[in-house]
């Protein structure tokens, strides 16, 4: 995520778009967020860099973090993962916060995100890189 958003789970239950509590699924889990907000100048200088693909604006990455014990719920604990940001991301535009830019910060993307979520127009120059650099070696 790329804005600032302030989510408080009061009542230590998390619902997702199923109806099913992740506490419910396992009573070891736990959901952690971390927000980073960056200084707006970071991206002023130097030259253009695959991340962010778009450097006009300050972005606040988020870190969501989801524990479990039972490596049954692995996969539905990565959708719930998947739906809670998603759900942050809907959110922030229905209130009309401007974050159809926002890319998502790749240390902090979950697996199988694809590579234009977080590099944008950016994929193609990078896959260039690389088939270049791979003819050197």
């Amino acid at each position: 995520m790329s804005v600032l958003i302030h989510v408080q789970i009061t009542t230590g239950s998390l619902f997702l778009s199923s109806g099913a509590l992740l506490w419910a699924l396992d009573k070891n889990s736990s959901l952690n967020s971390a927000l980073e907000p960056f200084d707006q100048g970071l991206f002023s200088h130097g030259s253009a860099s695959a991340y962010p693909p778009d450097r006009s604006h300050a972005i606040f990455p988020t870190a969501l973090a989801l524990v479990w014990s039972d490596a049954s719920l692995d996969d539905t604990m990565a959708f719930a993962l998947r739906n809670i940001s998603d759900t942050i991301r809907d959110v922030a535009l229905a209130d009309g916060q401007n974050v159809s830019y926002a890319a998502k910060y790749p240390n902090y993307a979950l697996f199988g995100t694809r590579l234009e979520d977080m590099y944008g127009g950016n994929v193609e120059r990078l896959h260039n890189v690389r088939v270049a650099m791979d003819r050197k070696t």
